[in-house]
């Protein structure tokens, strides 16, 4: 079959960048006694981002995520998580269920917004 494709294409609702920020994440249904996690981002984007933690997160877990250094809270849902763990450290995906602004940067405009060139692609 000439001209259909098999591969997956993937869209990114916005840019991934690499930043560190300091975060303490929870389970949303996690008892108040519990313990909150420490993690730090290793990517960010205006919707989510990526971090690194000791636990185990699944796929589908929503979470409380709080900034270390300031007084900000969002609420986020686990969207992808590492296959295995490296050096008993797991790596897990996140989409912020809040309004764009917790990270407090301005992002650069994305590569995949269709910006009136994904129109003339099709067909």
């Amino acid at each position: 079959m000439e001209g259909i494709s098999t591969e997956r294409k993937v869209r990114r609702r916005s840019l991934r960048i690499v930043m560190r920020v300091p975060l303490y994440i929870s389970p949303i249904n996690a008892p108040p006694t519990a313990e909150w996690e420490p993690v730090e981002t290793l990517v960010v984007s205006l919707h989510g981002g990526m971090v690194r933690s000791r636990k185990r997160f699944p796929t589908g877990t929503n979470l409380h995520i709080r900034m270390r250094d300031k007084q900000r809270f969002t609420r986020g849902r686990v969207v992808w998580e590492s296959p295995g763990a490296k050096e008993l450290a797991f790596e897990i995906g996140f989409e912020i269920l809040d309004p764009p602004g917790f990270w407090e940067i301005t992002f650069p405009e994305d590569k995949w917004s269709d910006g009136g060139q994904a129109s003339s692609a099709k067909r």
